[in-house]
């Protein structure tokens, strides 16, 4: 599925996302003293107000547990398996896999726990952190957050991250099974669920696992409109209602998915403070007997060689490193910096200053960068989430229009309100003098073109990743597209499906992800 390069990395990168195997040996050892402090309850302190009946965590992560792993061949293809062709070697392998009884099992569960849309009665991703409050078989299972003994939230091993990343890349693979098997809506549906599921990860503590939740929903919507290019390339199945009602369950003001529900998580914030108050003396100097060992053991992520390089580094680092009090204030400024950002317009001069985390003096505050993330990428991550969604509404909406009359919209104005009730708006261009709302870009090649030409576009698939290509677009699509990070219409001539990427225009239809594919069968190459 879609992923967005630096999130990617990040994923890759985390300590936190453990083997199962691995965090599942950690717990049973350090169950019986394990305890929680006050910086872990305050963590948990808002899923502990859920109740069992609304925790989707109960419901899918025994699941899970049961689920088996993917096919090698699969995993080595986990960020390109919505571009596997059925006619490519690895169908069969990956096929099989998902129509195994454990992975629709699986399935089943992701509906079940997404099933409730009213965001009031929604089900909630409600697994503590750490092990009060756990069922013993999913500490068996290592499907947990372990913070070890005593309990340390900077260095929580996220057990489940893997499963449900299986999930993600199930879904992919189910995805393609029931478009293959003339069940286009029933694809859509569940990638429905996963966006869903995504957006209850949303609400998460810790960055690492904010960052999936954004990633997982965007690779949903822009798979919701794979779907649809290829069943309306192929004049099969949906209707004009059906696509008119996916539409209205993504509204932008209201419902599940509404931008501005999202916030910062807080989870990097608290544990770096909880550090803060074990690692430094009561004269408020790093102390020696606990700095560098503590510090190098997170540092070293349970990689035993690299355990003896890491105290001498952090043994070196206490010397120049701030008090305890500046390297609070230093936390807190850096997420009050995030915040603000956050709840500010993207175009305001202060989205074009260094933030103060990549202002931090790096002896001064090791700490502090060792342990918290530079979360400034959610920010970015979250426009490019915006413009995903609104940008599925939109083009579904076009495509509804295109299948109930034959015809093409003479302009996006025409689609409302019997097919969309608000076109929203670009997160990206910063025309909004005057309180300007700018829409999304839309023509037909050839109607639109100038000289009626075919418009000749190059496609740079960052997030899918995979060689450039050049495509020919005729009358017979349209085309949908912001004017991305750059902030500059370029004409869908130069087009990419990142958030991150300034090359030319951010595409939403066709989507990248059916172009790419179709590059892949003209070219005989193959996932």
């Amino acid at each position: 599925m879609r992923l967005m390069p630096t999130i990617l990395a990040a994923l890759l990168a985390c300590p936190a996302i453990a083997s199962t195997d691995a965090v599942a040996g950690a717990s049973l050892a350090r169950a019986p003293s394990a305890a929680a402090d006050g910086f872990v309850d305050r963590i948990n302190a808002a899923f502990a107000r859920v109740p069992s009946e609304r925790r989707s965590d109960l419901v899918i992560l025994p699941v899970l547990a049961e689920m088996d792993a993917p096919p090698a061949i699969l995993q080595q293809r986990a960020g390109r398996a919505a571009l596997i062709l059925t006619s490519s070697p690895v169908w069969p392998a990956a096929s099989e896999w998902a129509a195994g009884d454990a992975q629709q099992a699986a399935l089943d569960a992701l509906r079940r726990v997404t099933e409730e849309t009213n965001p009031r009665r929604a089900m909630v991703f409600a697994l503590p952190y750490g092990i009060g409050g756990v069922p013993r078989d999913l500490i068996r299972a290592g499907l947990h957050a372990e913070l070890g003994d005593p309990p340390a939230l900077a260095g929580a091993r996220l057990g489940y991250m893997p499963k449900i990343t299986d999930l993600r890349l199930l879904v992919s693979i189910e995805t393609t099974r029931l478009a293959d098997q003339g069940r286009p809506r029933d694809a859509i549906d569940l990638n429905l669920s996963l966006a869903a599921f995504g957006r209850q990860f949303a609400d998460r503590a810790f960055g690492v696992e904010v960052l999936w939740a954004y990633s997982t929903m965007a690779a949903a919507f822009e798979r919701i409109r794979d779907v649809a290019y290829v069943d309306g390339k192929a004049g099969r199945d949906l209707t004009a209602d059906d696509l008119t009602e996916v539409v209205g369950g993504l509204d932008l003001d209201r419902g599940l998915f509404r931008p501005d529900r999202l916030v910062v998580p807080e989870g990097d914030r608290v544990a770096a403070l909880q550090m803060i108050d074990r690692v430094f003396g009561l004269d408020g100097r790093p102390d020696l007997s606990v700095f560098p060992t503590t510090l190098a053991e997170m540092a070293a992520s349970g990689r035993p060689l690299r355990l003896f390089a890491e105290a001498g580094r952090w043994s070196q680092a206490a010397g120049p490193h701030a008090d305890a009090d500046a390297t609070r204030e230093a936390v807190n400024g850096v997420f009050a910096d995030w915040m603000t950002r956050w709840n500010t317009d993207p175009f305001d001069r202060l989205q074009r200053s260094v933030p103060a985390y990549r202002q931090l003096d790096q002896d001064r505050f090791a700490l502090v960068q060792q342990i918290v993330p530079d979360l400034s990428i959610l920010i970015d991550a979250r426009r490019g989430l915006r413009t995903e969604l609104n940008g599925t509404r939109v083009a579904l909406a076009l495509q509804a229009l295109t299948l109930a009359t034959g015809g093409r919209a003479s302009s996006l104005a025409i689609v409302r309100p019997r097919y969309i009730d608000s076109l929203g708006d670009d997160p990206f261009n910063p025309d909004r003098a005057a309180g300007n709302t700018p829409e999304l870009r839309y023509f037909v090649p050839e109607r639109d073109t100038v000289g009626n030409q075919r418009h000749r576009m190059n496609v740079v698939p960052v997030g899918g990743g995979g060689a450039n290509f050049s495509t020919v677009l005729t009358r017979d699509d349209f085309v949908l597209y912001s004017v991305g990070p750059n902030e500059s219409d370029d004409r869908a001539v130069n087009v990419s499906d990142s958030s991150e990427s300034r090359i030319g225009d951010y595409l939403i239809w066709p989507p990248i992800t059916s172009l790419t594919r179709e590059f892949l069968a003209l070219t005989n190459a193959s996932e």
